[in-house]
């Protein structure tokens, strides 16, 4: 069952002036004028419970620039739920919120014994012909992780170039990027095994998210890993992590360690252009206490005022 809401105008928190607001509009003026504006965006992933026009309503409606649609298989935008009429309410609704979309998110898993490559194949034609529906002028990103475990990485690391070349072959035929993420469960969980595969592939269609709640799982620093990977990386996560890589929980971004202000002023030096987008783990949101409205809010607030606090451009700004 889709829970339905309805939004206040009044509880909107975009653009609203406030002292850090200011402060983070004088911070702007010092960032060198060539700094690319970033959009920050919101993942339907945290949004399974709601009708997808409830989702867009409330993501728009909060003063996000973007969205990440979930597409897997059991979330409300998977393709094969979406009727031809539906893919264009959609695409209506994305254009009235004035809503970009930078990705599609799905979870594909490679040399899996039970999701098999061509059903992969499959997942992943679906998605980009999803996207081309949505967004025709620049399609969204392809947004997955790969699958296996971290001590599994010698013995699969070539047969996933294989598959995942596959993934690039397709991806490249519907003029998509895949982005990967570097995840701490999977086999490719650090900068570089993500840097070996996305060489071997050797695809300009196959590149990696930056996730630094992974990264700093597998024991990276923050502007060190900015500055080795974010070259192969036009899609960012943002998310935080507690714990080991054995034994880890996500966080909501802010609620970690994670300097989400030296994160954005790195993007702004790096010259990084795309989307940074809040990730809600499952770990969250399928909890029964689970604030879907609530959740999105929050996460917006820490995130612009910390984008003010950079002084990094928003899209739209």
């Amino acid at each position: 069952m889709h829970r339905s809401f309805k939004t206040s105008r009044g509880c909107e928190a975009s653009r609203r002036v406030s002292r850090r607001t200011f402060l983070g509009g004088l911070a702007a003026t010092a960032v060198n004028s060539a700094t690319k504006p970033v959009g920050l965006g919101f993942g339907t992933y945290a949004h399974s419970m709601l009708r997808w026009e409830d989702s867009l309503e409330l993501i728009g409606r909060t003063g996000y620039d973007g969205v990440e649609l979930a597409v897997m298989p059991d979330w409300p935008t998977a393709p094969q739920r979406l009727s031809k009429y539906d893919r264009s309410r959609l695409r209506g609704r994305l254009l009235d919120m004035g809503l970009r979309l930078p990705a599609l998110l799905e979870n594909l898993r490679a040399l899996h014994p039970v999701q098999s490559h061509r059903e992969n194949l499959e997942r992943l034609r679906r998605a980009i012909d999803l996207g081309a529906d949505l967004s025709p002028r620049k399609p969204p990103i392809f947004e997955t992780v790969l699958g296996r475990a971290p001590d599994e990485w010698a013995e699969v690391r070539n047969q996933m170039v294989d598959e995942v070349g596959d993934w690039s072959r397709v991806a490249t035929d519907g003029e998509t990027v895949i982005c990967f993420k570097p995840h701490a469960g999977n086999a490719v969980n650090n900068v570089e095994r993500s840097l070996w595969l996305v060489d071997q592939v050797g695809s300009p269609y196959f590149r990696c998210t930056y996730d630094y709640s992974h990264l700093w799982l597998a024991g990276h620093e923050l502007v060190p890993s900015l500055e080795v990977l974010l070259p192969v990386c036009p899609y960012v996560h943002l998310k935080d992590a507690a714990g080991t890589t054995g034994s880890h929980r996500f966080l909501l971004p802010g609620d970690g360690e994670t300097d989400y202000v030296e994160m954005f002023r790195q993007l702004g030096k790096l010259g990084y252009s795309g989307f940074a987008n809040i990730e809600v783990s499952s770990q969250i949101h399928r909890k029964d206490d689970y604030q879907p409205i609530e959740t999105t809010r929050v996460c917006y607030e820490r995130m612009a005022a910390a984008f003010d606090e950079a002084g990094l451009p928003r899209l739209g700004a």
